[in-house]
């Protein structure tokens, strides 16, 4: 137990050190996140689109023939 009253004390210690983010620069950080994070949906949604499409065709083509 006295470890582990002695890590908790050097964690406020620590955690006192921090410079924490005010709340426009936490506010402008999470928007960013969330701007990039529909970005990549939208490119990763239209990548998958494409190589959908094109494997059925593919596939269409395969079984098929022209069409």
């Amino acid at each position: 137990m006295k470890n582990l009253g002695s890590f908790l004390r050097e964690v406020k210690i620590e955690l006192s050190k921090v410079v924490w983010p005010r709340k426009e620069e936490f506010v402008g950080a999470i928007i960013v996140v969330l701007l990039v994070l529909v970005a990549f949906t939208v490119f990763f949604g239209i990548v998958n689109y494409v190589f959908q499409t094109g494997a059925l065709k593919g596939f269409q083509f395969l079984a098929f023939g022209r069409s």
